[in-house]
């Protein structure tokens, strides 16, 4: 899940709403969003451009594996289209964007963070085993695995805002190996025939 710092984010979707144009995913040196027509600075960098979290290559170390892990080895460019409504809650201070890459589909979530006690944190983090551990399996046929699948974005779209101040790091690494069990779980049905793939 592609998270964008808020306070860079702005002035990037700022500028493709003046310029009435798309935002662009880019996967090159990095991963990061741009305006499709944004402002070139002399040096012949773009203007306003915001990395994802931890994918800087000049601020972050290890930023190519964490690329990797992200969205896989390929360069890229993909065309985000920003509806009014979604543009002004990413401008509202309150709000973040992230971005959920799927084998055949791009998500875009934006919604505030949501603050909850240790023991809503473990419950959500027992709803996303549960979700990939037991109704996954469960389902029989396409229109089973197509609900199961629709569902299960619903509760990564909703678990990447759930946060906890005091969480232990155990919780934490218990909590992001259950949404990656899911996500893989999701990654593993195809979206137009609800077919499972092999694991991976």
């Amino acid at each position: 899940m592609l998270h964008f710092n808020p306070a860079e984010l702005r002035p990037v979707v700022e500028e493709t709403l003046a310029n009435q144009c798309e935002l662009l995913l880019v996967k090159d040196q990095g991963i990061y969003l741009m305006s499709a027509e944004g402002e070139w600075r002399k040096d012949g960098h773009i203007k306003h451009l915001v990395y994802a979290d931890g994918c800087h290559p000049e601020k972050d170390e290890d930023w190519y594996d964490t690329a990797c892990e992200f969205a896989g080895g390929d360069d890229f460019c993909e065309h985000l289209k920003l509806d009014a409504k979604a543009a002004e809650r990413i401008l509202s201070e309150s709000n973040q964007l992230r971005i959920h890459l799927l084998k055949e589909e791009l998500i875009i979530h934006v919604a505030p963070v949501e603050w909850v006690c240790v023991a809503d944190y473990r419950r959500m983090a027992a709803r996303l085993l549960q979700q990939a551990n037991t109704h996954y399996p469960a389902c029989v046929g396409k229109s089973l695995l197509k609900r199961w699948r629709n569902s299960a974005i619903n509760l990564l779209g909703t678990a990447c805002y759930t946060a906890c101040k005091r969480t232990k790091p155990r919780d934490r690494e218990e909590f992001q190996a259950a949404f990656g069990l899911l996500k893989q779980r999701i990654d593993s049905v195809n979206t137009q025939e609800a077919i499972r793939y092999p694991a991976c």
